[in-house]
């Protein structure tokens, strides 16, 4: 494996980074693509029965959550999400044993976390309408989709994707905005929402709970971000440099 030098999709940038490293990446987003997708299944089946809305939702929400965290993960792991695409890397002689296998349980345990994590936010909720008003569940999930929104930013930004960052932001908020209408995902429109009418205002007491929600959510996203892009520690500087 750490003879690989291919660099294109599905490919990690540097496969001499450490496995763990690398294995985490897929963790983490396979955990919040399988969250997303959950969430929205729950949340669309409370406003309608149309199975075609169903399906939309479902395959915008799955699009979205998944380009973002590709073109996030993509120079960290590879972004597969998936142990099909890891598996036939190793079939094909991509990828050694020891990486597919850490892979693939990385996604696993990723994607059914995800989903319980799905579950607790939404499926203990039984109001007649979506969203829910429990105000941490509200926090819950807004700190989840915070978490998202900063590991898409964070994760294209020490990828280096210049050109395909504003893409990846926008695809993961149209996901994580169909899966959890009520979050907002950022403080300065929680804080504006106190001054606005309609359906996006907020109670202050409520938006500044959120804003405490998101501020979590951030530092979990920087822990996340901080073991699938570790910087680079500076060099060290020539001695008889430095004795001159």
């Amino acid at each position: 494996m750490s003879a690989l030098k291919i660099k294109t999709c599905f490919f990690e940038k540097d496969p001499s980074v450490s496995l763990y490293r690398r294995a985490f990446a897929e963790v983490a987003g396979t955990l919040l693509l399988v969250f997303c997708v959950v969430s929205a299944g729950i949340a669309i089946q409370r406003v309608t029965s149309s199975h075609v809305a169903t399906l939309a939702v479902l395959a915008l929400v799955t699009g979205g959550a998944l380009c973002g965290l590709v073109v996030a993960f993509g120079d960290a792991s590879g972004g597969h999400f998936n142990p099909l695409i890891t598996v036939l890397q190793w079939i094909s002689g991509d990828r050694d044993i020891r990486c597919t296998m850490a892979y693939v349980i990385g996604q696993c345990a990723g994607g059914v976390v995800g989903a319980l994590l799905a579950n607790v936010l939404l499926a203990g909720e039984r109001p007649a309408t979506y969203p829910p008003t429990d105000v941490l569940h509200l926090m819950a999930a807004e700190a989840v989709t915070t978490a998202g929104l900063m590991i898409v930013i964070f994760g294209c930004m020490r990828g280096q994707r210049v050109m395909t960052g504003p893409f990846a932001v926008a695809a993961w908020l149209t996901a994580a905005l169909l899966a959890f209408p009520a979050c907002y995902m950022n403080p300065a429109i929680a804080l504006s929402a106190t001054w606005a009418a309609g359906v996006v205002a907020l109670p202050v007491s409520r938006a500044l709970l959120l804003i405490l929600a998101q501020i979590a959510g951030a530092a979990g996203a920087l822990a996340v971000i901080s073991i699938a892009y570790p910087r680079a520690k500076p060099a060290e500087p020539d001695s008889q440099v430095a004795e001159a």
